[in-house]
């Protein structure tokens, strides 16, 4: 697939898809839904290869897709788009009702790029409504899409994340921000992150080397907590370590909740500019009877020489959990550490 070409063919979409508009009305649904048109003898094929990559099951401890699927017919289009995520997938062999509407924007030289593969899908943004993410994908027969989805799907994926978690940001920081917190992190200890204004300390230690910001509603508890300790070149920093810290922080702080380890993963990943540990699963707390899912990002910062854990978790009885630990996700992205933020100041 070549990205120019994704701009030409946005192109051809955008002159389409803009056509009568005079305005551009917001978004609205659940962000982690995401509606499909496709024919519908086709999705029966297609699925399996789409939810490979956006319906990976997360346990919560209850198991939880990461995107909602909802396939729906083309001929609920009108009721349908302005939702803030929607995916097209059509094949040029096709007269359904989907291919017809995408074939006929496309001219010859597109229409021979998708029948050689160099050209399978289009990301659009704001297509139809403010904050909205659109995909189309186009091949030349149901078997060429399956095999595209099964090559390209990543791809395809790794676009609608990034998307997803800017919005996401977007919308969580466009009311007002904490910025009084912000500063006391920075004057007070090794970092400082952005926090959404109903946040609340609720505890912290510079002896202990911790902090611990929470949003609880009725039913609904999110936290993230930020810990460090000084670093040494014989200390091993792995999966065991991770828990035992975690685990030890809880019993101060979370009145004794534990990783539920048989339902944790970790995976080496790039936070920012560091090399990271996360583990991703479930807690409990065995004496009050409850859990949810969490996430433990762990780093060395090279230049303060110290070890950060940024940990968060969710409770939400009855809800779905991941868009909740998303969003913690955001405002741990946000974090910067004293020692780069003074190394660049200089």
């Amino acid at each position: 697939m070549k990205r120019s070409t994704n701009i030409i063919l946005a192109g051809i979409m955008t002159l389409l898809l803009a056509a009568g508009c005079k305005s551009t009305p917001d978004s609205y649904g659940n962000i982690d839904e995401i509606v499909v048109f496709a024919d519908s003898s086709d999705w029966v094929d297609y699925r399996d290869g789409i939810r490979q990559y956006f319906s990976q099951e997360y346990l919560t401890p209850v198991p939880e897709v990461e995107y909602q699927l909802n396939w729906q017919p083309f001929s609920r289009f009108e009721n349908h788009k302005r939702k803030r995520n929607l995916m097209f997938l059509s094949r040029l062999d096709a007269a359904d009702k989907v291919s017809s509407a995408i074939n006929v924007l496309l001219n010859e030289e597109i229409i021979d790029g998708v029948k050689s593969g160099d050209y399978f899908y289009i990301p659009q943004e704001n297509t139809w409504a403010r904050g909205q993410y659109v995909v189309f994908m186009v091949a030349p027969t149901k078997n060429d899409m399956i095999q595209r989805i099964y090559d390209l799907g990543e791809l395809v994926y790794d676009d609608f994340e990034k998307y997803y978690y800017n919005r996401l940001k977007t919308q969580m920081f466009k009311r007002e921000e904490n910025t009084d917190m912000e500063e006391y992190f920075l004057n007070h200890f090794p970092f400082t992150m952005r926090v959404q204004h109903d946040y609340r300390l609720v505890d912290e230690s510079v002896d202990n080397r911790y902090i611990w910001l929470r949003r609880v509603y009725p039913d609904r508890d999110r936290s993230i907590t930020v810990s460090w300790f000084p670093n040494n070149d014989s200390l091993r920093i792995n999966r065991e370590w991770i828990v035992e810290k975690r685990n030890a922080l809880a019993r101060r702080i979370h009145e004794g909740d534990v990783i539920v380890e048989d339902e944790t993963t970790m995976e080496q990943v790039r936070f920012q500019r560091w090399a990271a540990l996360r583990l991703e699963g479930t807690w409990k707390n065995p004496t009050r009877f409850i859990g949810g899912p969490f996430r433990t990002i762990t780093f060395v910062d090279k230049k303060s020489n110290l070890i950060f854990m940024i940990d968060f978790f969710v409770q939400a009885i009855g809800e779905r959990k991941k868009v909740y630990l998303d969003q913690l996700d955001v405002i741990a992205h946000t974090f910067r550490s004293k020692s780069y933020i003074d190394a660049e100041s200089e």
